[in-house]
């Protein structure tokens, strides 16, 4: 693989290499829990709260860049098989609608949209219209937000060597979940066990407020909203995502994310 190292195919796998364990990600799938769990393991969980309330940002401003991430990367991709991997993936039609929220959210995203579909999105789009601008675009290499969670690497790894998490079915907390099956979190190196759990804490909860905003399910009433053109600040209150669950979305889904699909049907049988 070091010829051409997969471990470098966004998005950047969560690698150490001195523990020699690999979290595959992708956007939309409680990646900023996994990435403070990641921080703290590493010891960078309090540099990268000092340098940006967003963990992301720290991320790809430094962390990826740093020679020591670099020698990992470079290790890993050398000595592949020596690595344990973690996979926390989601359902894929739910992703897609968190995913259509996101669109919304953000102008860039939303100018994405506009030019591919060729429409006015100033006032936003519908769920309809956003998994057809996913039906065309190569869902293996697009933006990120919007990208099939089946990363390059696990074609070469194979799935039986990978741990795999499905959140929605997962029982208890992710972080405690990350902790059991790549082992304790790095000690602090100048704050105490409690402190530096406070500090966990208080980074989940700023994401949390600053990040997520509420599904209103029944208060939407009983209607699909397939085809209903949420503005860009409607992210805030939305439907649940059985609201946008028909016979004709979930084949779309199913075809757009097909290898995402293949990856949660190994996880159930496994389970």
């Amino acid at each position: 693989m070091a010829q051409s190292n997969l471990f470098w195919h966004p998005p950047l796998p969560m690698v150490n290499g001195d523990k020699k364990y690999a979290i595959i990600w992708t956007p939309k799938v409680a990646s900023n829990i996994i990435l403070t769990w990641y921080l703290r393991d590493i010891g960078l969980l309090y540099a990268s709260n000092f340098y940006s309330d967003w963990s992301h940002t720290f991320r790809g401003d430094f962390l990826v860049k740093s020679q020591t991430y670099k020698r990992w990367v470079a290790d890993a991709g050398s000595n592949w098989q020596d690595y344990k991997y973690v996979k926390i993936m989601r359902d894929p039609f739910q992703r897609s609608v968190s995913s259509y929220r996101h669109a919304l959210r953000f102008a860039d995203t939303r100018d994405q949209v506009g030019r591919l579909m060729n429409i006015d999105v100033t006032k936003g789009f519908s769920y309809g219209t956003f998994l057809d601008f996913l039906s065309k675009l190569n869902i293996r290499n697009c933006d990120i937000h919007f990208r099939q969670q089946h990363h390059p690497l696990e074609d070469v790894i194979g799935r039986d060597r990978i741990d795999f998490i499905l959140l929605d079915t997962m029982q208890g907390d992710l972080v405690e979940i990350l902790d059991h099956k790549l082992g304790e979190g790095a000690a602090p190196t100048h704050e105490d066990d409690e402190s530096l759990a406070d500090r966990v804490a208080k980074n989940l909860s700023h994401i949390t407020a600053l990040h997520h905003a509420k599904y209103g399910g029944e208060a939407f009433g009983d209607q699909s909203y397939v085809n209903h053109v949420f503005a860009p600040g409607d992210h805030k209150e939305f439907p649940g995502f059985e609201r946008f669950h028909t016979a004709e979305t979930d084949a779309l889904v199913r075809d757009i994310y097909a290898a995402d699909y293949l990856d949660m049907d190994h996880i159930l049988k496994q389970g």
